[in-house]
C-alpha cells in the first residue's frame, strides 16, 4: 500500500499504472486530513524540519565560502542538500516512524494482534499537536 495526498502528480495515469504493475494499492488522503492521517506528518516531520533548518543554518554561517563572485549567497548544491537530508534523517528515531505507521493502521498485522496501537497516544504526537 502506498499512502498519498491529493497532489495531482500522485494521481496521474502513469503513477496508477506503475502502482498496478508493482501490485501496490494506492490510498489517497483527502484534503485537509493529511496532518491528521499521514504517519510522518504526525510523528517526525516537525523534528525532521528542525534538523533540516539546523543543517541550513550551519551552511549559511559559512557565508564566506558560500558567496558568488559578486558577493551574494549562492544556492546550495543538490549534493549539499542531499547531505542535509541524510544528516536530518539520521536524527529520526526509527521506532517513532514504525509506531506511527502502526498507529494509523498502515503496517499492522492483518490478524488484529496490533490493533491496540490505534488507541495509543505517543509523546511525539502530542508534541506535534503543540506546534
Amino acid at each position: 500500500m502506498l499512502v498519498l495526498d491529493l497532489f495531482r502528480g500522485h494521481l496521474t495515469a502513469d503513477v496508477k499504472k506503475m502502482a498496478e504493475k508493482g501490485k501496490t494499492l494506492l490510498a489517497v488522503i483527502l484534503g485537509g486530513l493529511t496532518s491528521q492521517l499521514q504517519p510522518l506528518d504526525v510523528s517526525i516531520n516537525k523534528s525532521f524540519k528542525g534538523l533540516m533548518r539546523e543543517q541550513w543554518s550551519l551552511w549559511i554561517q559559512r557565508a564566506d565560502s558560500n558567496l558568488t563572485p559578486s558577493g551574494r549567497v549562492r544556492k546550495p548544491t543538490i549534493p549539499e542538500v542531499c547531505q542535509w537530508i541524510l544528516n536530518a534523517w539520521e536524527g529520526a528515531k526509527i521506532e517513532v516512524v514504525v509506531k506511527s505507521f502502526k498507529k494509523y493502521d498502515i503496517s499492522n498485522n492483518l490478524d488484529g494482534s496490533e490493533d491496540e496501537a490505534l488507541y495509543e497516544e505517543s509523546n511525539n504526537e502530542s508534541e506535534e499537536s503543540d506546534s
